[in-house]
Order: C-alpha cells, then sequence, then structure tokens
C-alpha cells in the first residue's frame, strides 16, 4: 500500500487534464506584457500570501530558493494545479463592459531526493503568462477579434548543501517561451478580410543562488535570479504571405528575494516575503516593480486536540504585487490578493494534500479602464516513492506444518 494513495491521486489529475481544455484566458492586460506571474512557491505558500521561501519548519517543495534543503531523508514529490474563474471588466467610449472565462494553470513539477548532506531536484515552472481574446463589431458590420497567447516557463536543475544551520543552493535554470499574436477582421465581403500573426519564441539559460540561515524560533532566507536575454526568432504572417524569420530578444531582469519566518508560539507561524525586479535597467517603457506578501499559519500537534478540524493545518495571507509594464495611457497597474488554505494530511507521513482559495484583483476601472477580478481553487499534492511499486506480499505461501513429536 506504500504510496498507493498518491499514486491515485495522480491518476485523478491526468484525467482532470484530459477532460479540462488547457486554453483558458488569464488576463485582460495580456495585450500590454506578461501579467500573470509565479514565483516558484507552492500551494502550501499561495494560501499564505504566496510566502514562504525562508519556511524550513515543514516539508517545503517550493524551490525558487534552491537553498530549500529540507533536512530529511524523504525523496518528495510536488505538483499542483490553479483553476477557476477571471471576470474582466472594461469601460469604452463610457459604457462598461464585462465577461467571465475560465482560468486554468499547472504552476510547477518538482522532485527533490537527498543524498546525505546535499540534495539534488529538478523543477518545472509555469513561470508568467497572458492569454486573452478581444472581439469588436464594428459599425458597418465586420467583426475585428484580437488574440495574445504567451508563455514563460522555467526548468531548474537544483543542488543544495545543509552545514550546521545555514542551508546554502544553486539552481541551473533554462528559460523558454513564446509570445502569439493574431489579428483578424471578417465581414460579408470576404475580398476585404484580412489576417496577420506574429509568432515569437526565445530560450535561453541562466543561474540563481540562494541562502538560508536557521534559528530555533525563526529563519532569514534570500535568493538571487541573474538576468537572463533569451534569443529566438519572429516570424511574420499575413493573410497575403509569410516573412522570412528574423532574430527575436525578449529580456528579464535580475530577481531579488528576502524573507523571514517565525514561530512566536509552537502552534502558530507568521512569514512575509518581499521581491524586487528592476525592469527600468531593460527598458523605459518598464517600471521596477515589487511584491511583497504576509501570512499566517496554525500547525497544530495532533496528540493535544480531539476535535479533526481542529487538527488540520490551516493559514491565510495577502500579497500586494506592482506589474511592470503600464496601461495604453501610461498608467501604473498593481495587483492586490488575498488567499486562505489548509492541508489535508494522509496516511503516510509526509503524503499530503494542500488546498487553497484566492481571490485577487489586477488593475482597477478607475485608473486603468480594465480589471481582472479571479477566483481561484489551488490544490497541491505532496508525497514520496510514487514512482516505484512496493514488494507484492499478498502471494500464497507454503506453511510448514508441526511436526508432532514422539
Amino acid at each position: 500500500m506504500k504510496g498507493y494513495i498518491m499514486k491515485k491521486i495522480v491518476i485523478v489529475i491526468c484525467g482532470i487534464v484530459l477532460g479540462i481544455s488547457l486554453w483558458a484566458g488569464n488576463s485582460i492586460f495580456s495585450f500590454y506584457g506578461f501579467p500573470v506571474r509565479n514565483y516558484g512557491r507552492d500551494i502550501y505558500s499561495f494560501g499564505m500570501g504566496d510566502t514562504g521561501a525562508s519556511d524550513v519548519f515543514r516539508l517545503n517543495t517550493g524551490y525558487a530558493n534552491p537553498a530549500m534543503h529540507n533536512r530529511n531523508n524523504y525523496t518528495l514529490f510536488s505538483t499542483g494545479m490553479i483553476l477557476g474563474y477571471t471576470k474582466y471588466q472594461s469601460r469604452f467610449e463610457g459604457e462598461k463592459h464585462s465577461y467571465r472565462d475560465d482560468s486554468l494553470d499547472f504552476p510547477y513539477f518538482n522532485i527533490s531526493i537527498p543524498i546525505n548532506k546535499h540534495r539534488l531536484g529538478i523543477q518545472f515552472n509555469s513561470l508568467s503568462s497572458g492569454l486573452v481574446t478581444n472581439q469588436r463589431t464594428l459599425p458597418d458590420g465586420s467583426t475585428e477579434t484580437q488574440t495574445t497567447d504567451k508563455y514563460l516557463y522555467k526548468a531548474d536543475l537544483i543542488y543544495s548543501y545543509s552545514f550546521k544551520d545555514v542551508n546554502l543552493g544553486m539552481s541551473v535554470n533554462y528559460y523558454f517561451g513564446h509570445n502569439k499574436l493574431y489579428f483578424s477582421q471578417t465581414g460579408n465581403y470576404s475580398n476585404f478580410d484580412t489576417y496577420e500573426s506574429l509568432l515569437m519564441d526565445f530560450k535561453n539559460p541562466s543561474v540563481t543562488f540562494g541562502a538560508i540561515k536557521i534559528f530555533d524560533k525563526y529563519s532569514i532566507g534570500a535568493h538571487y535570479n541573474a538576468p537572463v536575454t533569451m534569443k529566438g526568432e519572429l516570424i511574420r504572417s499575413c493573410i497575403h504571405n509569410t516573412e522570412p524569420a528574423v532574430d527575436y530578444e525578449y529580456k528579464l531582469p535580475e530577481l531579488y528575494c528576502v524573507s523571514t519566518t517565525v514561530k512566536p508560539l509552537e502552534q502558530f507561524k507568521i512569514t512575509a516575503d518581499i521581491s524586487y525586479e528592476p525592469w527600468e535597467s531593460i527598458s523605459h517603457n518598464y517600471r521596477d516593480c515589487y511584491k511583497a506578501g504576509i501570512g499566517f499559519a496554525y500547525e497544530p500537534d495532533t496528540e493535544t486536540h480531539k476535535h479533526i478540524f481542529l487538527k488540520l493545518p490551516m493559514r491565510l495571507g495577502g500579497s500586494m504585487r506592482q506589474l511592470p509594464f503600464y496601461d495604453k495611457n501610461g498608467n501604473d497597474i498593481d495587483e492586490y490578493a488575498i488567499s486562505c488554505g489548509l492541508t489535508l494530511p494522509l496516511k503516510n507521513e509526509v503524503d499530503r494534500i494542500d488546498l487553497g482559495f484566492q481571490y485577487l484583483q489586477r488593475g482597477a476601472l478607475s485608473t486603468n479602464n480594465l480589471s481582472d477580478t479571479s477566483m481561484m481553487l489551488m490544490i497541491g499534492f505532496t508525497g514520496f516513492d510514487i514512482i516505484s511499486k512496493g514488494i507484492d506480499r499478498t502471494a500464497p505461501r507454503d506453511i510448514p506444518e508441526k511436526e508432532e513429536a514422539e
């Protein structure tokens, strides 16, 4: 039965993936840049304000900070999914419009393997994205459609080392992604219909360094992502022809993150994270941006509580983020989120299901004439030894008969 429950969970995930279309919108601001950003934390962290880059007081499976060592002998597997609804709102020519779209994302998948005081791991992240389609009927009856589909992924090879009360780590990162823009106009006069597309892809490696200092009741951590210039091709097409591919670059600035985790009481925990990205170093069309979050967690001692609800770990938190790009009028775009979550421990010591809910507001009609309102259900799965199969000890065996003594 070892790992049996987690194997069934993985099968359920695959069924959900096959049953749901992966095409889902996520932000009305997608035409301006990459509005959705994942900072590499796990579902547990998402449920407490997307914080916890220094939280060593649990089995932390968010490896944005490669020094997240997990001082145990378990091989850990973790993945998650985020699904829900995003309501777009806009104000155009004095009229307010709204639309609700499905959202679906698989933010990470990782495996971490211990080797004495060392750990090796791999992680795949959905780093940032922007997906939306806009359709408008013109006064002459023709239909104008604009679509953007952009995704940036990050694959990590992680190494960490534990020395006394310090964890040190580094990861080799490989970034790759695409940015696809489509425009079409159709009407009752097919000779004048038009179609255009811009297809950009890019990729390149980088590196991340991290450290965590551990004390009895608190910890402090920091990590640094080096800047990267991703290179690829741009292909422009229209209804008449496709132009030859040309060189294309997409740059990411460095990222600095500092984090702290404090346990004021044995069963309570507070975390706070701040991330900073100097986007102005890439272009004056961007602004330097921050993301700050704070979270609170209740981690009960199951032996001291009789009520089952008081035995469940629970958490809540909030965050504020500045988007690096501006709206079409040059106004800042800000994002605010609150979240909560709980953990369902399974039979095995480290197997668990993390559940969370997030309410997010991005942009404001009063400032940007556009806004997103998202309500997301977050589900995370963590376990170990789910790949290997346990020995089957149920086969019949010959049992020797008792000999009669003379």
